[in-house]
This record gives structure tokens, C-alpha cells and sequence, in this order.
């Protein structure tokens, strides 16, 4: 059984965090689970029991706060049988504009924490631990980060508009850099530093996450109907993308055991 609460932050923040996340995992024994990649930079916090992550070929646990940055890959999780998980998501490029610190910088999917952001996170790490409820939590995140736009010395640029427009993925590169009134390397620069990744590669991790949305929630649905429903050229478009983002092939794929949203 799983429990899933969202939120909004303060409106003040809203142009840098999308939403907070409560998960509630109770389960008879620990579960398997593969996250896909999914369009999104976050930070995550783990106040009851801590997850193993796969990422190298076995499982290995995790820290009980890590930075997400923009995934290419699956990520297969090993969930203990009750554990809790607050999530901060934040908008395309809001870690970015937020800390200074370009998302390209990291390596790993699952960066700690607190050894990027400081004490201040780790006094925010105390607060979700010990909080008795997920608008509490909620609550010390907005504190911090409404503290942290005191500081933000990165202005807002056009170009986080554009990326975090509804038509991303319909566009053109040469469009999305000319409503961003920038130059085409100027662009691809300034998407790296925000989210770890070319905009190409994010476009086509976009189409790819439609994909799984559409099949996770209707099975019954052909992949031929869901290749030209989400735009894609033909089946081996959609097949190459669903072995580079999963490493299997589709009949494979377990979607009853895989977060996808």
C-alpha cells in the first residue's frame, strides 16, 4: 500500500519549485522498482528507513538526502516494507537559478545533499525528520527556500521561460533558441548548466515519458497507436528509445513494478 500527498510551494516560489511530494511506502516486504526517466531536477529527503538504489549492478543504499538530476537511464530502487520519502521538485532549471549551480556538474544520478548545499540543508534535514506531518514538512521547506531568494545572485533569463513552456517538446531547437533571444550554441549552453542534458535529448526523453504514461495507465493500447500518438516516426524510433532509457526491450518491461508518471 502506498500513500502519495502533493502540494504547492508559497506562490513566491513557484518560478523555481514545482511541488512537494509525500510518499508513504508500508508494504509486506520490500518491493522492486524501476524508475524510468522521468523530466524532472529534484531533491529528495528520507526521514523513515532509506531506499537501495541500482546503479552500477547492485544494490546499494542510499544517503537519507540526494539531489536528482535529470536522468537518461532506469533505475531499478529496492523500497523498504515502511519508509517515507518528501520530495522537492523543482521547475526545469529552478536548482539552477536557485543555488548557481549548474546541473551539469553532476555525475551521478544521486548526488548527497548536504555535501553540495551546506549546513542550512542539514538543518532543513532535522526539521522534515522530526516533523509530525507533510504540511510541516512542506512548511520548513518553504521557509528555507523563501530564506534562500535572498540570496539568488542568477537572474531570470528568457530562456526559462521557454523551457518551461508547455510546447517544448513540438519545437525546434532553432525556435525555442530564437523565443529565448539567443543564439542555437548560446541555448544548448545555457540548457546544459540547468539540467545535466542537450535539449535534444531531453525532447526525446519528454516523447519517451508520454510513452510510458500511455501505456502505465491504458496496456491494452498497441505500440503502433501509441508510436503515432506521441509523434514519433515510426516503431524503430520508439524501440531505440525504449532500450537506450531501459536497456530492454518493450515485452520485457515491467510496467506493474515501475514508476511512471
Amino acid at each position: 500500500m502506498s500513500e502519495l500527498l502533493k502540494k504547492k510551494p508559497n506562490p513566491c516560489l513557484s518560478e523555481f519549485v514545482k511541488e512537494y511530494w509525500y510518499v508513504h511506502w508500508q508494504n509486506a516486504s520490500p518491493i522492486s522498482l524501476s524508475n524510468t526517466p522521468t523530466p524532472e531536477e529534484a531533491v529528495c529527503f528520507f526521514p523513515r528507513n532509506l531506499p537501495y538504489a541500482n546503479t552500477h549492478g547492485e544494490f546499494v543504499q542510499t544517503n537519507d538526502t540526494f539531489i536528482i538530476r535529470q536522468s537518461t537511464s532506469r533505475i531499478d530502487m529496492l523500497t523498504p516494507n515502511d519508509y517515507i520519502m518528501f520530495k522537492i521538485i523543482f521547475q526545469t532549471g529552478g536548482f539552477y537559478r536557485l543555488f548557481g549551480i549548474p546541473m551539469s556538474l553532476f555525475t551521478n544520478v544521486h548526488t548527497e545533499t548536504i555535501s553540495v548545499l551546506g549546513k542550512n540543508v542539514k538543518l532543513l534535514r532535522e526539521q522534515i525528520t522530526n516533523a509530525i506531518s507533510f504540511e510541516e514538512m512542506a512548511g520548513f521547506a518553504d521557509m528555507f527556500f523563501m530564506d534562500k531568494l535572498k540570496t539568488v545572485k542568477t537572474y531570470k533569463h528568457p530562456i526559462d521561460i521557454v523551457i518551461n513552456q508547455k510546447g517544448l517538446l513540438q519545437n525546434s531547437l532553432d525556435k525555442l533558441a530564437s523565443d529565448a533571444c539567443i543564439s542555437k550554441r548560446q541555448f544548448e549552453r545555457k540548457f546544459f548548466e540547468r539540467t545535466g542534458v542537450n535539449p535534444k535529448l531531453y525532447q526525446r526523453i519528454l516523447k519517451f515519458n508520454e510513452v510510458m504514461k500511455i501505456k502505465k495507465k491504458t496496456p491494452t493500447l498497441s505500440w503502433i497507436d501509441i508510436t503515432y500518438m506521441v509523434g514519433y516516426y515510426d516503431q524503430m524510433h520508439l524501440l531505440r528509445d525504449f532500450k537506450q532509457f531501459t536497456s530492454i526491450i518493450p515485452c520485457k518491461f515491467d510496467f506493474e513494478n515501475a514508476i511512471i508518471y
